[in-house]
């Protein structure tokens, strides 16, 4: 007795496919992030809404054409190739290739470069490009040739340092005429927490990544050692939210990130070497909320602080 092959999904009009490609539930992290750097200017200085929105489109645009070029190299390589994978759904659907979706990343690109020379030249910072080539490089060189950063034990930081860093001084920047250093103390929780997205997602992947040459840093790890980054990740969080309240770098109203922060600490003890793929997806899917509760927080906060 045989099973019938399933279908292909009908492949649906284009901007569906176009908008199912770029991980769509992934784009809030880059929003936040520059949301972040825009309202950690507050209360000393004022944030410009028309270069804060351009800069956030700039940040969700080359999220999507990192996500897209990532799923690319993934197909190619093998690296997505079980069940588990975290592949777009039109890239799973069979709705884009590997080549179409080459495609979709460098349109992604080309479109994030003209924002930000449209930034560029509206805040006249000329010094903002050299920033900007380096989040196009990076995001390129995260898993194409013939860097493949995420397929070497650099994948988080090659993520935390653009995305929880990068993104929210980049934005702050482009509106400020010096960056504050709340945007650092803001900037750092959305790093580690970026970095253990990332770390959680490699862990699950460990095993299949190892048979296809990618060589996260969770595959040299030990499973103890592999749990303890993890767990070193998130209870990091609430103690440089903590610092920055400390020195005065952060404004008292911040301290409501703490709350999420506070979450990230039980999050992390649910970490232990038994976990299995499932497992880990669904501390991979905590993260991200904490990610995104700690970014709403830190931003209700600068906002309470014009409160006088």
């Amino acid at each position: 007795m045989t099973t019938a092959t399933p279908p292909a999904r009908a492949r649906p009009a284009l901007p569906v496919v176009l908008w199912q490609s770029v991980r769509p539930r992934s784009l809030p992290i880059a929003v936040l992030s520059s949301a972040v750097g825009s309202m950690a200017l507050l209360p000393a200085q004022r944030p410009q809404p028309g270069i804060a929105v351009l800069c956030a489109l700039l940040a969700v645009l080359l999220q999507c054409g990192t996500n897209v070029l990532n799923d690319a190299e993934d197909a190619r390589t093998g690296a997505d190739d079980f069940p588990a994978a975290g592949s777009s759904v039109a890239m799973r659907s069979g709705w884009i290739n590997s080549a179409r979706a080459r495609v979709i990343a460098a349109s992604c690109f080309a479109l994030a470069a003209v924002v930000g020379i449209v930034i560029v030249l509206l805040v006249q910072k000329p010094a903002l490009l050299l920033l900007g080539a380096g989040a196009l490089a990076v995001g390129w060189a995260y898993t194409a040739w013939p860097l493949r950063l995420a397929y070497r034990p650099l994948g988080e930081l090659a993520s935390a340092l653009p995305m929880g860093i990068g993104i929210p001084w980049g934005t702050a920047a482009a509106q400020a005429p010096m960056v504050p250093s709340s945007v650092w103390w803001a900037a750092v929780p959305l790093a580690l927490l970026t970095a253990a997205i990332l770390h959680a997602n490699n862990a699950r992947d460990r095993a299949h990544d190892s048979t296809v040459g990618k060589r996260t840093l969770a595959t040299f790890l030990p499973p103890r050692a592999m749990v303890w980054e993890f767990q070193l990740l998130l209870i990091a969080v609430p103690f440089v939210i903590t610092a920055g309240l400390a020195v005065g770098a952060l404004p008292l109203w911040t301290a409501l990130a703490v709350i999420p922060g506070l979450m990230a600490n039980h999050l992390a003890g649910k970490a232990t070497t038994s976990l299995d793929g499932r497992g880990w997806t669904l501390l991979l899917i905590a993260t991200v909320r904490l990610h995104l509760l700690t970014g709403l927080a830190l931003c209700a906060g600068f906002a309470l602080s014009l409160i006088r």
